[in-house]
């Protein structure tokens, strides 16, 4: 889906592509519209094997690509944790995949990233990145937000400043709250930031 008419504000989002090294394989990334892959057996923090298909009844689902080394990721979690909180009651669940690579994207690390910052929603390890190939992830994070049909709806950065104080557009409320109103969404894609997921 494209935007209608954009503001001069969405099409800058739109153009500023950033260069990021470890670009998602030659395989072409799901866009806006499109259906967005499954997951299966993803092992989470919990010791539990998780699947999408285990949030079927979940009115729309927030899936973010994070890791444990980047300064961003830990910029954004209490707005993660916030959005979980504030939505859950509604059909909402976050999602949290690992698709890096290096000497902190393992499951300890993953465990005590997620106890440290009280995580209150799934973080699962993508072992193979099969899953952040399939979604074409870039960065983390790179948050997408899935619909009732399990469509990609919006793609992209979760707000538009790392320093909480100073955002103006919050995207991904902004989507889950037009898709829970069954409104289309006003913003459908941004140019996410953050460090770059390297792919082997």
């Amino acid at each position: 889906m494209e935007l209608t008419n954009p503001t001069r504000f969405q099409m800058f989002m739109l153009a500023a592509v950033i260069p990021l090294s470890g670009a998602a394989g030659h395989a072409a990334a799901p866009d806006i519209g499109d259906k967005a892959p499954a997951w299966r057996f993803l092992q989470g923090t919990d010791g539990l094997l998780h699947s999408r298909k285990d949030l079927d009844s979940s009115e729309i689902l927030v899936v973010a690509f994070l890791c444990n080394k980047c300064p961003c990721v830990k910029g954004y979690e209490a707005r993660f944790k916030r959005l979980q909180k504030e939505f859950g009651p509604q059909g909402v669940t976050f999602v949290g995949i690992n698709s890096a690579i290096g000497p902190l994207e393992n499951m300890n690390e993953m465990r005590r990233r997620a106890a440290d910052a009280r995580y209150n929603f799934h973080y699962l390890f993508d072992t193979s990145q099969q899953v952040g190939r399939g979604y074409g992830a870039t960065s983390t994070p790179h948050v997408f937000v899935l619909d009732q049909n399990r469509r990609i709806a919006y793609s992209g950065a979760f707000d538009d400043n790392r320093n909480e104080s100073l955002v103006k557009h919050h995207f991904v409320v902004n989507a889950v709250s037009d898709l829970l109103a069954r409104r289309p969404v006003a913003v459908t894609k941004t140019k996410q930031f953050g460090c770059a997921i390297n792919y082997r």
